[in-house]
């Protein structure tokens, strides 16, 4: 009797196993291709207020390529502002943006120069419209993009919440044109 029950939650393991759906890297770029018109180079202009006074201005590059065949995509953008005399690196990032199967949802990974980062939410609002954020100790982060495929323009709006998300203060903004 042993055995036959044995046998039988074996049977049902095995079952199991192929129901619950396994990742697939058709799925994973299938999932991924609505953000073809993110790739390439992007220039243009951001700026950044963080706490009292005026806010400061900087010259954007962002490079988005698809990288894993599809799979994923990879997003770095570089601001420089001049200091004195010269050119500066004022914001260097990356992200990877990917499609979770298991979750059914997108991740955002991001990295800053100086070693922090952050798993953020993504979602993906409307058409040609998107928005991510996270969790800060003081309050929450949420950033929208839109892009104009038409004018190949990227407009990208963060904001801070010190209140759950009732009310949002506007603290950075990147507009930014398609070079290739």
């Amino acid at each position: 009797m042993k055995n036959v029950i044995l046998i039988c939650l074996m049977l049902a393991g095995m079952l199991g196993n192929k129901i619950v759906a396994q990742p697939s890297e058709a799925v994973a770029k299938e999932k991924m291709k609505i953000f073809a018109n993110w790739a390439g180079h992007w220039q243009g202009e951001g700026s950044m207020q963080m706490g009292p006074g005026s806010s400061k201005t900087s010259t954007v590059d962002e490079y988005i390529d698809f990288k894993l065949d599809g799979a994923v995509l990879m997003v770095e953008g570089i601001g420089k502002a001049v200091e004195g005399n010269e050119n500066k690196v004022v914001h260097h990032a990356m992200a990877i943006l990917s499609f979770d199967q298991v979750s059914n949802q997108y991740k955002f990974n991001t990295y800053l120069k100086d070693g922090r980062g952050t798993q953020a939410w993504f979602k993906i609002t409307e058409d040609n419209k998107y928005q991510w954020g996270f969790d800060t100790p003081n309050g929450k982060i949420k950033y929208s993009i839109t892009i104009d495929a038409s004018k190949n323009t990227w407009n990208e709006i963060g904001e801070f919440s010190n209140d759950s998300g009732t009310t949002w203060l506007k603290f950075f903004e990147m507009n930014l044109k398609k070079v290739n």
